[in-house]
């Protein structure tokens, strides 16, 4: 069964991934305080519409100088399929950690190593070379202050398909002693909505 990202803690889900859960409502609730204080000249309503407003605005701004474990995987992810489609295959591997794993079907199944990775990732330089690729899903999660994960879906055209290829991933980025973020585990959950041969690259 394909794993399900647990949800990211509260604060990290409400004031860094997704700030406007907690920013719109405040914006609709003052903006309607304040023209309803405004039209029956009554201050208060007006004060609390600027309250929810200012606090609307902070958590926007908490949001822009806070980057959670979640938006880390993230932004990897993404570079890391900006680098696979370009076949920058020494790119792909300064996103790695030393002690990357590589697993087929689930992120809990045996892993291989960094060596099994490089392997997969050379092969985009040949028959797997990517001819056009779609992100049809990205969804990010935070697994603890150090961990984020992302469940990416795509649907892929190679050199050796017969058309678009849809696959999907689960890709875990971790933080170093160092204080930067590398990917340490990738696994292929599916292709073609069926488990992956361990075979494949």
């Amino acid at each position: 069964m394909e794993p399900d990202l647990p949800p990211s803690p509260i604060l990290d889900r409400w004031f860094a991934e997704g700030p406007w859960t907690v920013a719109f409502p405040l914006l609709v609730a003052g903006a309607i305080l304040a023209w309803w204080g405004a039209r029956n000249d009554r201050a208060r309503p007006i004060m609390a519409g600027v309250g929810c407003l200012l606090a609307a605005a902070g958590a926007l701004a908490i949001a822009a100088v806070r980057t959670s474990p979640g938006e880390h995987a993230a932004y990897a992810v993404r570079e890391l399929v900006a680098r696979a489609e370009a076949a920058d295959v020494e790119g792909i591997q300064a996103l790695l950690s030393p002690d990357a794993s590589f697993h087929h079907g689930s992120p809990r199944s045996p892993g291989q190593g960094v060596d099994r990775l490089m392997r997969a990732a050379e092969t985009l330089r040949s028959r797997h070379r990517i001819d056009s690729n779609d992100v049809t899903r990205l969804e990010l999660a935070t697994l603890s202050p150090d961990r984020g994960a992302v469940v990416l879906a795509c649907r892929t055209t190679t050199a050796s398909s017969w058309g678009p290829v849809p696959t999907r991933w689960w890709i875990e980025v971790a933080r170093t002693p160092a204080g930067d973020w590398r990917i340490d585990r990738i696994a292929w959950l599916a292709l073609m909505d069926r488990a992956p041969d361990p075979s494949l690259p």
